[in-house]
């Protein structure tokens, strides 16, 4: 099988755990930054860890797109490869 170059964004491990807080609807001041509690949710919702969402994140940013069909003019943000989109939604 042949695999492409993967491009991977650095997101800060705050970011992530500020992120992964917000996925998961926990208020990051609230828990003082407790790394084993956003574990433990992140497992219980998606059972993965903040060391696998950080490379999921640093994976799925650089195919964040922003655009607008040219034919109804509806703006759309998703993912796409910069010639087609793998996933959108209107914005």
């Amino acid at each position: 099988m042949k695999r492409t170059e993967v491009k991977k964004a650095n997101v800060h491990q705050f970011d992530i755990e500020e992120l992964a807080c917000r996925i998961l609807g926990i208020d990051y001041n609230e828990i003082d930054a407790d790394t084993e509690i956003i574990n433990e949710e992140l497992y219980n919702q998606f059972e993965t860890d903040l060391d696998n969402f950080q490379d999921i994140v640093n994976r799925l940013l650089p195919l964040i797109d922003v655009g607008e069909s040219p034919i109804t003019k509806e703006k759309y943000k998703g993912f796409s490869t910069g010639n087609s989109w793998l996933a959108k939604v209107p914005v």
